[in-house]
């Protein structure tokens, strides 16, 4: 399990930084507790309340890939006697273990670093910053974390930030696709995060060079793109004001068919073909054009013309 409450404290900390954390000097002496939300079923028999099932914390460690790759196990929280008390946790997926140990081993190497770029120059991605140089909230980092504003999100990676920073916002999301994606999926995602405050990293499946049971790495020249908070709210913004250009001007021309509608005469003066009736208007029906006919139809006259 990734999160655990302290029972002092009594906040929600993840294991991830832990060890990190200046407030928590004797993880392993202090008692824990379960994150409620990881517990998938338990023995109420044995548990008469869910929120005081005790865990304990694990380190990280160190491990080699197949192809001799060192990378970090994330440390975490476990529940040692959980069969016995007949608690099942919520399973790990595939992908959740994987995205935790990467983000975990290049935060550990201080080897997570964005290439983004400003508002003013959007298309130059030449500016580089560090997780290391960013006062980071670790013990909020999180992952597969909902955030709730406008609507609910899940951030596969997120890192917040202690303080709203002036480019960043609220912090850093950090979405990974296995799969394929619409460019107006990616691009709405995008704009709901920025509404929440936070910038936001894409990573693409065909940027890793390495995809195993533990672990993921990426390819040697393959750099981590990050949207700008400002940059993607600017954008959206420059987009709805043309949205609402657009809009305005269906609307006018939408009056201006009107008003030439409204201008039309009922009649228009005598048939010239049976010189018995006048030409008069007459809407048109299942969305064809008005259009003029002889009055003296009844009688035979089937002259008429159509308004363009």
């Amino acid at each position: 399990m990734d999160t655990a409450v302290n029972s002092t404290t009594k906040e929600l900390v993840s294991a991830l930084f832990l060890k990190d954390n200046a407030s928590y000097q004797f993880i392993k002496e202090e008692k824990w507790f379960a994150d409620p939300n990881n517990i998938e079923s338990y023995d109420k028999e044995k548990i008469k309340d869910i929120k005081t099932i005790e865990v304990r914390f694990r380190e990280g460690s160190e491990a080699i890939s197949k192809t001799g790759l060192k990378y970090f196990i994330s440390p975490h929280f476990f529940i040692p006697n959980k069969t016995e008390l007949g608690i099942n946790v919520i399973p790990e997926s595939k992908e959740h273990k994987l995205v935790k140990n990467w983000i975990y081993s290049l935060v550990k190497e201080k080897k997570l670093s964005f290439f983004y770029s400003t508002v003013s120059r959007p298309f130059d991605y030449d500016n580089e910053v560090n997780i290391s140089e960013l006062d980071v909230d670790y013990n909020k980092v999180g992952i597969e974390c909902r955030v709730k504003n406008n609507r609910t999100q899940i951030a596969d990676v997120i890192i917040p930030l202690k303080k709203i920073h002036e480019l960043f916002g609220a912090g850093i999301v950090i979405e990974i696709q296995f799969s394929n994606q619409y460019e107006e999926t990616t691009e709405r995602r995008s704009y709901d995060w920025a509404l929440k405050g936070y910038s936001i990293c894409w990573i693409w499946k065909n940027k890793f060079d390495e995809i195993s049971e533990d672990f993921i790495t990426l390819k040697d020249k393959e750099k981590m793109f990050l949207e700008v908070n400002g940059k993607i709210l600017q954008k959206n913004i420059e987009k709805d004001k043309n949205s609402l250009r657009e809009l305005v001007q269906d609307f006018g021309r939408q009056i201006d068919l009107k008003m030439k509608e409204l201008n039309r005469p009922t009649v228009i003066g005598e048939c010239k073909v049976c010189g018995m009736g006048y030409m008069t208007l007459k809407k048109g029906k299942g969305g064809k054009n008005d259009w003029y006919g002889c009055s003296n139809w009844r009688s035979g006259c089937k002259h008429s013309w159509s308004i363009e």
